[in-house]
């Protein structure tokens, strides 16, 4: 169906929306009368109600609401007449039709005598009626309206009485009536007022005309709350209150008024320096209305915009500014306007701002404010006492490198402020701090790093945070401030949610003493790094962590700073503090720590390098550690403690799980006491517990004994250049161990090993430089390794044990699991003789490279390796064993899977002797430096290869190289061996063969 919707007037390309509202209301504009208009707007027709308005529209000049309906009718229809001949005769006539009072005018020239030219008198009769002032006035007031300028008038009132008279007297009276000229028009200098608050303006008002007689006014204000005013001088005060709306109302004694429009607006008022006229003054949100007085008191709007997003943009002032002068600028309308230099990857340069003076309005963050601002020197007092909505002051003067002081009570009226994070961070020349500066500010949460890196800052000043009872985190408030001296009183009094104390004082090198209630009743639980690097604070006191029993951990507090003591009972009772880590740590200052420090620190697991590198600390009390039945990892404890003359007790410690490298480098040492880590059974690691102590002579019974969870003791003792006597039981029950490479390494002094050391290592499957560098030691124990049949690898373990003399024949009877023996004995250079059966009892064996490489062996038993057919290559099993003679036959007769013979007798210069069939028993592919610089070998070349060929060596490079004596025939092996790629200098400088100089150059110089 097709509604039957009213005629449309619209054109044919008319929207679908157009369309819409045009049928949504075509019914109600057609139901509208057609002659609405006209008819309201007939005096005959208006309806009743409506005459006053249409009196207004016609300007009737006088009107009394109680006129009868005809009569405002009829005064209605005259004003258009009244209107058109103002300033005739017949205008005056038709203004006075609705008095009660009959009226003559006589003009000037009909007066007898003639009156003054150009005025005219008015004669009115009484009627028998009253006649009033208001009578009087409404007269006056309809001829002023209808006369001409030029005319003036006088006023002549005639009363008259008529009847019959009985008898008659009479009775003389004149009365003199003077027109009170009234306003008629209030004008003021502005309609219109934005104010800041507690600013002022002046308003000159005139009252019109300028002939009425009173021209007195008084004023009022709509709501004093956001503006008062006051009569100044004959001028209007108008000062702001607080930010908002409201109007002033000017009235005459007579009614009439004006009236004026009052906004208290937000205001940004600041001092800046010019150094350029085409840089931004501020940054701001470009969507409001906002105005700049550039000091002449006269708000403007000239300015344009540097955008930097979408909604933010820098303001650049388009009036005529003086580079180098000093303006004193005024923003009003603004609740963003901020100094912020940069935005994402938007950047710029401001002209510099000297002071801030005031800042005002419904904001609700200062966050970056003046970041970066670094010609700022005066704050002003009270700047941002009017900011009631702020909860953000994030990095609000970092960065202000110029500002070297603050007033008193700066931030007094931020009550809402919930972050005061990087505040001032960077205000490198900020010197002291008023008292109170954050005192009472009860919504504050956090105040990170507030005045880190404030190099110049001496004082903190007295109650600095008191009563911020909400705030959590005082992370590296102080950090860096390299010239803080003085803390002052009750800086965290009333902090009663305080946690995070992390950094507080970092780096405040000049910072000697701390207050001993510095801390007090403070709920913090981490104080890691408080104090760190704090150079010149060398003493504490012992009360100054008393309170503080919600302490989770002290990791660092003191680390690298210059402290010289540590009094007793510093930690003492704090049960609740899990982490002690590097407390302490680089503290080289350090001589003496008192017994109780962490006494009763029941939930503490952490200790390691809690006194690294404490290097002047002579001693620490015994008892140190009693009641931390917590600890877990005392991992490089002392490390470097090189002063340190004895250990303390770790009885009261049984769940410790890790002694790492605790006392390294404790180079005065003397002992490892009886028994000092005795049946600490969930350790299960001592590696490098004591490397490098230098002055230990002594491990003492039982050091270790039952640690059975303990897996390595790998660098313990490593370096040890004193220790001389272990004694046998130290690793008794230690059944779990299975890595002690280098164990004594470095132990030079030590001549002799106990019996059984190692009798509980059953888990050792390698022993890798395990006594490497042992120069004193000369023999072994026979049951040395009887403790250990899993092992596997002895790469190194005895490896320059220069003094070794001789090994025992059943050293190795209990290891048929051994199968590297790869630098065992290598630089034993003492070491002569070897027992035939060394390796009898290894039938795995199946790497000797190196084994006895630089020995002082003299001669080989021929049957050395005759139980280890497992043996695959000889490389530098030999090399270099300077009193070597002879090879005996048979070394490698049982060794079938031998392949190489690399660099096997490198360097052996005394030998002379290889008895014939030494590669014969084996599928041999290289033989590569063999015998190099064997300068004595005499045995002819043929015997050392005595078959017809070698048809699998592929390589022989530098074989014989330097092997001066050799007799022969050069070109006969190379006959043997058909298969070879690479034989370069396979016979250098072997001069004594037969056919040397037959020989193909890169056989005997790498070159064809």
């Amino acid at each position: 169906m097709t509604a039957n919707y009213p005629a449309s007037i619209l054109p044919p390309n008319a929207t679908a929306v157009e369309r819409a509202i045009d049928r949504a209301s075509a019914a109600a504009l057609a139901s509208l009368p057609v002659h609405l208009i006209r008819w309201v707007k007939d005096p005959d027709s208006c309806p009743l109600a409506l005459l006053p308005w249409l009196a207004w529209e016609y300007q009737v000049d006088t009107w009394n609401i109680d006129w009868s309906e005809q009569k405002k009718r009829d005064a209605i229809k005259r004003a258009h007449y009244i209107h058109r001949h103002r300033g005739t005769v017949a205008a005056v006539r038709y203004a006075l039709v609705d008095s009660p009072f009959g009226t003559d005018i006589v003009e000037w020239f009909n007066q007898n005598p003639k009156g003054d030219p150009y005025t005219f008198r008015l004669n009115v009769y009484q009627n028998d009626l009253p006649v009033t002032e208001y009578d009087q006035q409404d007269l006056k007031l309809a001829v002023l309206r209808a006369r001409n300028l030029r005319s003036w008038f006088s006023v002549h009132v005639f009363g008259r009485l008529q009847g019959t008279s009985y008898a008659a007297g009479y009775m003389y009276a004149t009365e003199k009536i003077t027109p009170c000229f009234v306003p008629l028009q209030v004008v003021l200098s502005r309609y219109e007022l934005n104010l800041a608050p507690g600013d002022a303006e002046t308003i000159t008002v005139t009252v019109l005309p300028e002939y009425a007689e009173d021209k007195t006014f008084t004023v009022t204000t709509s709501d004093k709350t956001i503006a008062t005013a006051r009569i100044v001088n004959g001028a209007i005060l108008v000062t702001g209150v607080k930010r908002g709306t409201c109007s002033v109302t000017v009235t005459t004694t007579n009614g009439v008024s004006a009236v004026i429009s009052v906004k208290v607006v937000a205001v940004m008022k600041f001092i800046t320096r010019i150094d350029n006229a085409s840089r931004p003054l501020f940054y701001v949100r470009m969507d409001e209305d906002f105005t700049i007085d550039y000091g002449d008191g006269t708000d403007t709007r000239e300015y344009i915009f540097d955008v930097a997003s979408t909604l933010y943009g820098w303001v650049v002032p388009t009036r005529a500014l003086t580079v180098g002068e000093e303006y004193t600028i005024t923003v009003k309308g603004s609740d963003s306007a901020s100094f912020q230099r940069s935005t994402g990857t938007v950047s710029t340069t401001l002209n510099a701002v000297r002071e801030i003076i005031r800042v005002t309005g419904n904001r609700n963050s200062l966050n970056n404010f003046m970041q970066g601002a670094t010609s700022l020197i005066i704050i002003h007092p009270g700047a941002f006492d009017d900011l009631p909505a702020v909860t953000g002051c994030v990095s609000m003067f970092s960065g202000c490198s110029s500002l070297s002081q603050l007033p008193p009570g700066l931030f007094s009226r931020l009550h809402n402020v919930t972050n005061f994070s990087d505040v001032f961070a960077g205000c490198t020349s900020l010197v002291t701090l008023p008292d109170r500066l954050f005192d009472g500010l009860l919504n504050v949460t956090t105040f990170s790093r507030a005045f880190s890196d404030c190099f110049a800052l001496t004082a903190t000043g007295d109650y600095l945070f008191r009563g911020c009872a909400s705030a959590r985190s005082f992370e590296r408030v102080f950090n860096n401030c390299r010239s803080l001296i003085t803390i002052g009183r009750g800086i965290f009094t009333g902090c009663d949610t305080a946690q995070y104390l992390k950094e507080l004082f970092r780096s405040a090198t000049s910072l000697a003493s701390v207050p001993d209630d510095l801390f007090s009743n403070l709920p913090a639980t981490d104080f890691s790094m408080a104090f760190y690097q704090c150079s010149a604070l060398t003493e504490l006191p012992r009360a100054l962590f008393r309170s503080c029993t919600s302490a989770l951990t002290f990791s660092q507090t003191f680390a690298n700073s210059g402290l010289k003591t540590v009094p007793d009972g510093l930690f003492s009772g704090l049960s609740s503090v899990t982490n002690f880590s590097s407390v302490f740590y680089g503290c080289g200052g350090i001589t003496s720590v008192g017994d109780d420090v962490f006494r009763g620190c029941t939930r503490a697991t952490n200790f390691e390098t809690i006194f690294y590198n404490c290097r002047a600390m002579t001693a620490v009390g015994e008892n140190i550690f009693a009641g931390c039945v917590g600890a877990t990892t005392f991992a490089a404890a002392f490390y470097a403690c090189s002063s340190l003359l004895s250990m303390p007790s770790f009885a009261d410690c049984e769940r410790v799980t890790t002694f790492y490298a605790a006392f390294r480098e404790c180079s005065s040492l003397p002992d490892v006491p009886a028994g000092a880590f005795a049946g600490k059974s969930l350790v299960t690691t001592f590696s490098y517990a004591f490397f490098g102590c230098s002055s230990l002579i002594r491990v003492n019974a039982g050091a270790f004994r039952d640690c059975r969870a303990a897996t390595t003791f790998s660098n313990a003792f490593e370096n040890c250049r004193s220790l001389v006597g272990v004694a046998s039981d130290i690793f008794a029950g230690c059944v779990s161990v299975s890595g002690i490479d280098r164990l004594f390494s470095g132990c030079s002094a030590m001549a002799e090993l106990p019996p059984a050391l190692f009798r509980d290592f059953g888990s050792v499957s390698q022993t890798t430089s395990t006594f490497q560098n042992c120069a004193a030691l000369e023999t072994l124990p026979a049951d040395l390794f009887d403790g250990c049949p899993a092992l596997t690898s002895l790469s190194l373990t005895f490896g320059y044990c220069l003094s070794l003399r001789s090994l025992p024949p059943t050293l190795l009877a209990k290891t048929p699991r051994l199968t590297n023996v790869g630098g065992t004995f290598m630089g034993c250079r003492e070491l002569k003789s070897l027992p035939a059966d060394l390796f009898e009892h290894c039938p795995l064996l199946v790497s000797v490279y190196g084994t006895f490489q630089e020995t002082g062996l003299m001669e080989i038993p021929p049957e050395l390796f005759a139980h280890n057919p497992l043996i695959t290559a000889f490389g530098y099993t030999f090399a270099y064993c300077s009193r070597l003679e002879r090879i005996p036959a048979g070394l490698a007769e049982h060794n079938i899977k031998v392949t190489q013979f690399n660099a096997t007798f490198l360097g052996c210069r005394s030998l002379v002797d290889v008895s014939p069939g030494l590669f014969n028993g084996a599928d041999l592919t290289m033989v590569y430096h063999t015998f190099e610089g064997c300068v004595a070998l005499s045995t002819p070349l043929h015997v050392i290869f005595d078959q017809e060929i070698y048809p699998r060596i592929t390589i022989t490079t530098s074989m014989f190289q330097n092997c001066l004596s050799l007799p022969g025939r050069g070109l006969e092996f190379i006959g043997k061996v058909p298969a070879v790629t690479d034989h370069h200098y396979t016979f250098f400088e072997c001069r004594s063969l037969d056919d040397y100089n037959q020989l193909p150059g890169d056989w005997r110089e790498g070159m064809l």
